[in-house]
């Protein structure tokens, strides 16, 4: 699956800016927010690479169902963004304590938030570990394990 030039744009314009809403899980969901990532090409295959601290309740999420989807806002939506950065999925439901709505994802074991935003679900291909994250960097990411998902769908909600 291939995004668009406009959607390439928008996906790095945001996750370069305000944030996106990364969101994994259907029994036990969850939405985090990401200001790092890349699409790229792995394997033949065009892929984002998502780094997500191994003490995140996506994290335990995103290694069971190998799945997750970026949901861009297509709308302002910063304060948002900022409150769900302080929140735990641990400890909160931030779908209802933001207001987010969700519907079930096209094609991966997860919801999605259900209007105005481009929806890339992704499919989780590899796992890089927090070792082999920090050989690749002169800034130490401890704990972070870098993600690999191959893009199945693109959508706008």
């Amino acid at each position: 699956m291939k995004l668009s030039d406009k959607d390439r744009t928008t996906v790095l314009s945001n996750i370069g800016g305000a944030g996106i809403f990364v969101t994994c899980g259907r029994q036990h969901p969850n939405v985090m927010v990401a200001h790092n990532g890349a699409l790229g090409k792995m394997w033949g295959r065009d892929v984002f690479f998502l780094p997500i601290k191994s003490n995140k309740y996506s994290y335990q999420i995103v290694t069971q169902t190998k799945s997750f989807a970026l949901n861009i806002p297509l709308r302002d939506m910063r304060d948002e963004i900022a409150r769900c950065e302080i929140m735990s999925g641990y400890d909160h439901n931030k779908f209802e304590e933001l207001g987010l709505h969700v519907k079930r994802a096209r094609s991966i074991d997860a919801y999605v938030l259900g209007s105005r935003y481009l929806v890339v679900e992704c499919k989780v291909i590899a796992a890089i570990p927090p070792d082999a994250v920090s050989a690749w960097t002169d800034t130490p990411l401890p704990g972070y394990t870098l993600f690999v998902g191959e893009l199945a769908e693109c959508y706008n909600v």
